[in-house]
């Protein structure tokens, strides 16, 4: 009791101490003397809720970023759709006809079927793979075929009375999966907005069937594909486009230098990426890792928001038994997650 009345002596008055999970000691005003010390709490950056709140998102954020070893998702959500959690007989329908979309954008793009553009037959398929729309659509086309062949083969194990989709196994080919997907889904947005808004000129340029698949059709694609899929896009992935765009603009300074020419003739890729001018090129390659940054934490929310709508009230795993005639094994969860 002495020791207790002794420290309680060696506090000012006016000043409380209080620990708690946001800070390890926190100076507040006592409520009698608000008025008189206001100047005192508007000064310390440990003083009301505003300040704890902070704290408490600083301590999250940290938290997240910190971590040694980010947690992928689970292997289940790659197959399955926002509204079941299991592989239906018209998921694996839409996901192959997802990948025939984007195969029949690679063909009409690379042979140049329903082009008015008078130089595509000459220069089309011989620069394809210096543009970097081409470069995304390969991702979209590989993406696309590995996941179908994941909801397949959870469709067709579905029928088994053992199976468990929580023991599916984080392989080689449900990481490139989800690599191809996060990668294709922020290109294929930040591709789109980037020509429409800074490469499309109509002098030059031709408003046909091909050029909308490459710059607009693919980008339909991959939001369907958003609301639709349970594919989780994690803010900590954003390095992922961020070395694909570094790479690219690697090869085109490679491209450059051996004096590689667009399909217009012209010793660039892009016009705006003229490395005869490095200073602006430099510039407008970290204004499109920037820009691409901010596309895939757009996604990333998105996404989450997307998990939380269509799946509200998911609190516990129930595990029906499996009906063999459709091979459908209804099994509910919720796991939402962004970094």
């Amino acid at each position: 009791m002495e020791r207790q009345s002794n420290e309680q002596q060696q506090i000012p008055p006016g000043i409380h101490i209080d620990t708690s999970e946001f800070s390890s000691v926190q100076l507040c005003i006592n409520p009698t003397e608000k008025k008189k010390k206001d100047s005192f709490c508007l000064s310390t950056s440990f003083c009301g809720p505003r300040a704890m709140v902070n704290k408490l998102w600083c301590r999250k954020i940290s938290r997240a970023w910190l971590e040694t070893k980010q947690t992928p998702p689970h292997p289940r959500l790659l197959t399955e759709s926002r509204f079941k959690t299991y592989a239906p007989w018209w998921y694996v329908y839409y996901r192959w006809f997802m990948s025939l979309g984007w195969i029949s954008i690679v063909i009409c793009s690379v042979w140049e079927i329903g082009s008015t553009d008078p130089l595509a037959s000459k220069y089309g398929s011989r620069k394809w793979f210096a543009y970097l729309t081409n470069w995304h659509l390969t991702f979209g086309v590989a993406q696309t075929i590995l996941g179908a062949t994941l909801v397949t083969r959870r469709w067709l194990h579905q029928r088994y009375p053992d199976f468990n989709p929580y023991n599916i196994k984080y392989t080689c080919l449900e990481k490139s999966y989800w690599f191809l997907y996060s990668v294709t889904a922020s290109l294929a947005i930040g591709v789109t907005a980037a020509y429409w808004i800074a490469i499309y000129d109509p002098k030059i340029h031709f408003v046909d069937s091909v050029n909308l698949m490459q710059h607009a059709l693919n980008s339909i694609l991959i939001i369907v594909d958003l609301f639709i899929c349970a594919v989780p896009i994690r803010l900590r992935c954003f390095w992922w486009t961020v070395v694909v765009i570094v790479i690219y603009l690697i090869f085109s300074v490679i491209y450059y230098s051996a004096g590689g020419l667009d399909r217009k003739g012209f010793h660039y890729i892009y016009k705006i990426l003229d490395w005869k001018k490095p200073g602006i090129s430099l510039l407008v390659s970290l204004g499109g890792i920037g820009f691409i940054i901010i596309v895939h934490c757009l996604l990333t929310g998105l996404t989450s928001c997307l998990e939380r709508i269509t799946k509200p009230s998911d609190k516990s795993i129930h595990e029906p038994p499996l009906s063999s005639a459709n091979n459908e094994q209804r099994t509910k969860v919720r796991d939402v997650e962004i970094v």
